[in-house]
């Protein structure tokens, strides 16, 4: 398997991950999303206007945290000068993302304070931050594992242009669906998955799922330092 498949295949699991990071944040950490800030925007509209109980400054600590994470991601990859396969500092910002995981797990519980509830929405939603600069970068069919929107569309797009071209006018020419738009059609489907699992386990075992993003993490890690180190922008190995 070229080492092409196996990068997209660490996205999809990035995008897992994500999901499963947005269902602990609404579940456990008053109705806020960690991942999709396009949720916590409508939120905030909503608590203005008191339709709901809604935390204004819950969703508005996740905003703050995923900003910070992007910047922080920004700075960090505006640094490096390398454009390999798989920039270095990206592996860096998934470590920290990892070290934000574990953190999380060690603090989260059932009797928390309003403080510690505020700080491990910082926490998830600045790892989350992080993790989408980092997809940005990497540039692969759009995917920033975390906006959903951008992706479905581009996949309605892409299937009801392809099915144009194989039923409509000019029809019977060969017409195919382009990897990338796979790309973004699993990137929705396992972000949904990721969603059901953690839905699953947070109603029987409260603050467990998270290990599964920890467990990803680990796995993406290992990937990435045994296949991705040293690559030129083709996936390749320089000859010496």
């Amino acid at each position: 398997m070229h080492v092409k498949t196996w990068r997209s295949g660490v996205l999809m699991l990035l995008c897992m991950s994500a999901g499963i990071v947005d269902v602990i944040g609404y579940i456990h950490l008053g109705r806020v999303f960690t991942a999709n800030m396009t949720g916590n925007i409508v939120i905030l509209g909503m608590s203005f206007a008191h339709v709901a109980e809604l935390s204004f400054l819950r969703a508005a600590l996740a905003c703050l945290g995923f900003i910070a994470g992007n910047a922080a991601a920004a700075v960090l990859l505006s640094g490096s000068k390398a454009k390999g396969f798989w920039p270095a500092r990206i592996t860096l910002i998934l470590f920290i993302e990892l070290a934000f995981y574990v953190l999380f797990a060690a603090l989260a519980g059932p009797d928390m304070s309003e403080t510690m509830l505020h700080l491990l929405i910082l926490l998830l939603s600045s790892a989350m931050g992080m993790q989408t600069t980092a997809a940005r970068k990497l540039g692969i069919a759009g995917i920033s594992t975390t906006v959903l929107t951008n992706n479905l569309a581009s996949v309605i797009e892409d299937f009801v242009a392809y099915f144009r071209k194989r039923f409509g006018a000019g029809a019977g020419k060969p017409v195919k669906i382009g990897g990338d738009t796979w790309l973004r059609f699993i990137a929705v489907t396992i972000y949904c998955f990721g969603a059901l699992v953690a839905g699953v386990v947070e109603v029987r075992l409260p603050f467990s799922a998270i290990w599964i993003p920890i467990l990803v993490m680990v796995v993406v890690l290992i990937v990435v330092l045994k296949l991705f180190r040293g690559l030129d922008e083709q996936g390749d190995r320089p000859s010496r």
